[in-house]
């Protein structure tokens, strides 16, 4: 059987197998790179078999006899070109396991007909899917568009799902913001490569998965500037959450913590790399040791991104222009700035309080 993963003239990564019968070479629509081109390779079997159900499985003209399986791996197929592939994936994941949901008389939920599907199968699995309000909320969003879509094509007469109300939420995880002092702790604790990962992620605001996909190419030392246009998630290289490439400045923390790092690091073309010299494909390993270092020394639980909140904190308490920040967060508009990534700011009284009369 062939097997085969190459470039075509385009640059774009192909797959080229006779597994289902007749040749077929399908585009992944991935820009060629060693890296992707190895996963791939490793991932070869799965991978083409979803590309080519997605290109080639005929599409029935009579709609009416669809399952909601059928009809929904074939509305988020054709409308995958308005996701990222790593979110593409996570949808089709999230839809499976919603059709998997055990339904009335232990059918399943995905082999019920579309037209079939009514507001108490929503409640239904609403009610008993386990899962958090929260999740409940985004994955139904996904079934929203499938059975959205079979109304607008006449196979149901309503969209059951905007008519069942959500399950009540439960609370969300209060926001961490660590105060200066606590930021001074927790570099002073940490060690070797993690020290240096925490430093930068402290005084650059940088995400988790834009750290671990960053390159010495992005580091210009002398014009004290790292470039961040790159994120890695889920093993996959890609651009920033918000598309947008930034410029950080570096700040002398950060550039003490990227010369350090370089000692540990050498030659090889990542920042952060693992122990086999590799990059990290996710940033799951350092969030553990993070998690650890907080937990051995008794502080107050956290994440990468709390230290993203700090950053942000940080910035406004000493004055820096609010246009500015948000250049170096990465945001669009102030609101999603102050609402969600601004602690409490303190405020000198006596700057005013001092004016004489």
């Amino acid at each position: 059987m062939i097997s085969r993963v190459y470039a075509n003239q385009h640059g774009i990564i192909t797959l080229d197998s006779d597994k289902f019968g007749d040749r077929k070479r399908i585009s992944t629509g991935k820009k060629s790179d060693k890296r992707l081109i190895k996963w791939y390779e490793n991932h070869f079997d799965e991978e083409f078999e979803k590309l080519y159900h997605e290109k080639f499985k005929p599409i029935k003209e009579d709609f009416s006899d669809y399952t909601l399986r059928e009809y929904g791996d074939l509305v988020l197929s054709l409308t995958s070109d308005n996701r990222r592939g790593y979110v593409q994936n996570t949808v089709k994941g999230v839809f499976r396991r919603i059709c998997d949901f055990k339904m009335i008389d232990n059918k399943k939920f995905g082999e019920m007909l579309i037209s079939d599907i009514r507001s108490m199968h929503i409640m239904k699995w609403q009610k008993e899917c386990g899962l958090s309000s929260q999740t409940i909320a985004t994955n139904r969003a996904y079934l929203n568009i499938v059975l959205q879509t079979a109304m607008n094509d006449d196979l149901i007469r309503k969209n059951p799902v905007p008519l069942v109300r959500l399950p009540r939420r439960v609370s969300v995880r209060e926001r961490i913001f660590f105060s200066e002092d606590e930021i001074r702790q927790i570099i002073g604790l940490a060690k070797g490569q993690l020290k240096n990962y925490l430093q930068v992620a402290c005084f650059t605001g940088m995400r988790g998965s834009e750290l671990i996909g960053l390159k010495w190419d992005d580091i210009d030392f002398e014009k004290e500037i790292v470039r961040v246009d790159t994120r890695i998630v889920c093993g996959v290289e890609d651009e920033t959450k918000s598309r947008k490439i930034r410029y950080v400045p570096m700040f002398k923390q950060t550039k003490e913590a990227l010369q350090r790092q370089r000692q540990f690091s050498g030659l090889r073309e990542y920042v952060f790399i693992k122990s086999t010299g590799d990059h990290y494909s996710t940033p799951e390993i350092l969030r553990e040791s993070f998690q650890k270092l907080l937990l051995d020394n008794k502080i107050r639980r956290g994440t990468v991104h709390d230290l993203r909140r700090s950053f942000n904190t940080m910035l406004k308490q000493h004055g820096y222009p609010e246009d500015w920040i948000l250049d170096i967060m990465g945001h669009m508009d102030n609101d999603v700035n102050r609402n969600h990534y601004t602690g409490k700011l303190t405020v000198d009284m006596s700057i005013i309080g001092n004016i004489a009369l």
